[in-house]
């Protein structure tokens, strides 16, 4: 990712806070009413049960695909949350899909694909990465940085359709795997002037991306984005990408979704 891309995007998010420009910022998700609760880690324990290995596919962009690590074999959040769940007694076969810029828009294609499907169909779990070149891609390809935020709702809605979309073409695949959809994160530090703004923005981009997982069921969005902010190491391997220690935090995340009590929307029934 080229530099400049991040301080021109960085010093019009500090244009747009001066001039208090918040009107995009006050809209607060509603959240959905709740009926029962269903405990994955036991799920997948029954699974095991009656088949093993089972099947664990990741879809996503680099950061599901695990750019950034340092490791040489399997790499990721995805091969550590196998690794903790086989201490748990279940073997999982990983099955990494994540394409590096890739965008909803893409990776909603890519499910056409006849060895994609298959993929899903063998299914136990899945783990779903996929937004941010959304938002990069404009600032790459029109080198607009700025169009970011003044077209902020176009390409929110435009993800949240993708990100529908794609959640109903793998429910009619497969309608058991529970689907654990990573939020956003933001890599711009905590001390920088403009990171209040930019986390509003994040914050809103992971309630409409809830919004969409609590539509559909068994599918949970798995909020790493405090579990990275609350930690005071490195955990980036460079403007955007977690390095292992950001993975592991990732890992920890998904597997405490995984191990809790998630509720099931009403509007599943």
């Amino acid at each position: 990712m080229k530099k400049w891309i991040f301080i021109a995007v960085s010093l019009s998010l500090l244009l747009l806070y001066s001039s208090d420009i918040r009107f995009m910022f006050v809209k607060k998700p509603v959240e959905s009413d709740t009926v029962s609760q269903m405990n994955i880690l036991s799920h997948l324990k029954d699974q095991a049960q009656r088949k093993d290995p089972l099947n664990y596919l990741v879809l996503g962009d680099s950061v599901a695909r695990g750019f950034g690590s340092q490791k040489t074999g399997p790499h990721g959040y995805s091969s550590l949350v196998a690794k903790a769940l086989k201490k748990e007694g279940i073997d999982l076969d990983l099955v990494n899909r994540g394409v590096v810029g890739q965008t909803s828009a893409k990776l909603l294609q890519s499910i056409q694909d006849s060895h994609i499907q298959t993929d899903i169909r063998n299914a136990d779990l899945i783990s779903l990465t996929i937004g941010g070149n959304d938002l990069l891609k404009v600032a790459l390809e029109e080198e607009k940085p700025l169009h970011i935020l003044f077209s902020f709702d176009e390409i929110q809605a435009k993800y949240e359709k993708n990100l529908s979309s794609i959640i109903t073409a793998i429910r009619s695949l497969n309608r058991d795997a529970p689907i654990l959809i990573t939020s956003l994160y933001n890599p711009i530090s905590p001390e920088k002037s403009y990171y209040r703004i930019s986390n509003q923005m994040l914050k809103r981009w992971n309630s409409d991306m809830k919004r969409v997982a609590d539509r559909n069921p068994f599918t949970y969005v798995v909020n790493v984005t405090d579990r990275l902010q609350r930690e005071e190491e490195q955990w980036l391997y460079d403007q955007i990408h977690p390095n292992d220690q950001g993975y592991r935090l990732m890992a920890g995340g998904i597997l405490d979704e995984i191990r809790a009590k998630r509720t099931v929307s009403a509007s599943v029934k």
